[in-house]
């Protein structure tokens, strides 16, 4: 039961870890849509990051009992339980991806506005830069293996994950609390 409730826990960790980036997502494209909008929805947030996941990983749970209860529940022979998890992320990554390619027009169509001075260069070098801030930030680089199948793309995920999921906290905590003079 132990090893269960730890693997629950674990796999609620990493849906919440995706909705919260979706939460990211979300805040701020609001915040760039809609400029003076004096509503915080800091609940609907919160219900979001950590409401969603709760809900997906109690249906997980009822579907691991009833469906495949063997072993500390870390294999899947059925791929039943597993999509319960696996679909709401994919639709976060997707969605999150969506607000990525929507922000990134945002931006250029405020570069190339009159209002903003400088060259043609220095304007995409500054569009270069923001969307590089923003790939961490929204976790564009899971994008790159969501829709391929575990086991056909697992060496390479594997590698790929540890190289930037690993460290992504770490570049979002530089780049927008410690680099950040607001902070």
């Amino acid at each position: 039961v132990g090893c269960k409730a730890i693997l629950v826990f674990f796999q609620y960790g990493v849906m919440a870890n995706f909705y919260w980036l979706l939460v990211e997502g979300v805040y701020l494209h609001i915040l760039l849509v809609l400029i003076f909008s004096p509503n915080r929805h800091f609940t609907v947030y919160l219900l979001i990051g950590w409401g969603i996941p709760t809900i997906f990983i109690i249906t997980w749970t009822v579907t691991r009992i009833i469906l495949e209860d063997t072993g500390c529940w870390d294999t899947n022979e059925h791929g039943g339980p597993w999509w319960v998890i696996r679909i709401p992320i994919l639709i976060s990554i997707i969605v999150n991806f969506i607000l990525f390619i929507s922000i990134i027009r945002i931006l250029l169509q405020k570069l190339r506005s009159p209002d903003v001075g400088g060259n043609d260069q220095s304007q995409y070098k500054r569009l270069a830069k923001s969307t590089l801030l923003l790939i961490p930030l929204f976790g564009v680089h899971y994008t790159v293996f969501a829709l391929f199948p575990d086991r056909s793309s697992n060496n390479y995920k594997i590698i790929f994950e540890l190289c930037l999921g690993s460290f992504q906290g770490l570049i979002v905590a530089v780049l927008y609390c410690f680099l950040n003079s607001e902070v």
